[in-house]
């Protein structure tokens, strides 16, 4: 099964909230290192059924946008107010600098190139701009993690493109984007402690 047969099977399941524990403590993170989000220009880069367009709709933005790949998914997002557009990651229809702030959760690893990803980000920030993007931690590749999910029909896999901790880092640099904070938040409660997510916040540089 490739990606985007996986979204037309998972998306009339997929809530447009953090669903599971990996996502809440994803989320938390994620939160954390927000920008101030009233008055501005937001993108859900990778927006699924919209979750963080929705908090950016609830933190005032003035303006929010989804983009996804999943025509799938969009038409679950579409469901709520907002705007969504069908669009890759790797190729944004948006304006340089043209964007304040950019959200992407959970959705870098249905990429293979993250340099070009991130660069397309980081294209439509405007000047100051910030993105914030989460993955699950790069660790999960050594562990032998897979993504998961259930429908009535059973337990499906969804392909997964794993990057690197320095390929993260270096792809934010090559795009012109200070990475200012980071979190690997874990679940509590498992033993050992080890991280399920990496959550970056970069911020454009001039």
């Amino acid at each position: 099964m490739d990606i985007d047969e996986a979204y037309v099977r998972w998306a009339p399941f997929y809530p447009p909230r953090s669903h599971n524990r990996l996502m809440e403590v994803e989320e938390h993170a994620l939160r954390e290192l927000l920008p101030q989000l009233s008055g501005r220009s937001v993108l859900d880069a990778g927006c699924g059924t919209g979750r963080y367009a929705r908090l950016a709709r609830q933190s005032g933005a003035a303006s929010v946008i989804g983009v996804d790949r999943s025509r799938a998914m969009l038409r679950q997002a579409s469901a709520s107010d907002g705007r969504f557009v069908l669009a890759d990651l790797r190729s944004l229809p948006f304006a340089d600098g043209s964007i304040d702030i950019v959200l992407c959760g959970l959705a870098l690893m249905d990429v293979e190139e993250l340099d070009r990803a991130i660069g397309e980000m980081a294209r439509v920030l405007s000047p100051g701009g910030t993105l914030v993007y989460s993955t699950l931690h790069p660790s999960g590749a050594d562990e032998g993690w897979t993504r998961t999910f259930e429908t009535p029909l059973g337990r499906h896999v969804i392909p997964s493109s794993w990057h690197s901790m320095r390929q993260h880092w270096d792809a934010c640099e090559a795009a012109g984007l200070h990475v200012s904070h980071h979190r690997e938040p874990a679940i509590d409660g498992r033993s050992p402690a080890r991280p399920v997510a990496l959550v970056v916040r970069a911020d454009r540089v001039g």
